[in-house]
């Protein structure tokens, strides 16, 4: 209980819980069942070693970054046409561009960073798994997270001040599962 990185047991736990999700409602339909568990299991995969990565070291390689991407375009190519294709990769570039001009906007303002350039890289690729549409819902939900580990946090007598970096990857990847959760249950 007294573990370090105790305040991402709660990102832990929505990833366990949305995999449970799917594979309820997966046994109750057989025409996705397939292509959908195989993303779905290789999605919380990577999702679950980018939380560890981020949450040890701060980062989110760029292999990993890499990997989310080819996910999203694989699974893409397997369930829609490909003109699907080039209009999520339209909107992963846009969601990037935008992402990244915060980000420089915010240092800017701030003089410090306010979002790391993997977190950045992050949203853009996940764009290809839950498209656009997706990505309020998943800042929604990665920004609850991350307000939930900083009470936590706060709640075990942490100091906590406005300089202080936090790892954002792993709400971002509770976001982006539970995203690509709801768009499979859908």
């Amino acid at each position: 209980m007294r573990a370090t990185g105790r305040e991402y047991a709660l990102v832990g736990w929505g990833l366990v819980a949305g995999a449970v999700w799917i594979a309820v409602s997966l046994s109750m339909d057989d025409r996705w069942a397939t292509t959908t568990a195989a993303a779905s299991l290789y999605l919380v995969g990577l999702l679950a070693a980018i939380c560890a990565i981020d949450a040890r070291y701060g980062i989110i390689p760029d292999s990993m970054v890499l990997a989310l991407a080819a996910g999203g375009v694989i699974q893409l190519a397997l369930i829609e046409p490909i003109e699907a294709f080039w209009q999520r990769a339209a909107e992963a570039s846009f969601v990037l561009v935008v992402v990244y001009l915060l980000r420089s906007g915010y240092r800017w303002l701030r003089g410090h960073d306010g979002l790391g350039l993997g977190d950045v890289k992050f949203l853009g690729a996940s764009v290809f798994w839950i498209g656009i549409a997706g990505v309020p819902g998943l800042l929604l939900v990665a920004v609850l997270s991350a307000f939930a580990s900083l009470l936590i946090l706060r709640l075990q007598g942490h100091q906590l001040h406005g300089r202080q970096a936090i790892s954002f990857g792993p709400h971002l990847a509770i976001g982006l599962w539970w995203m690509w959760t709801i768009g499979v249950l859908q």
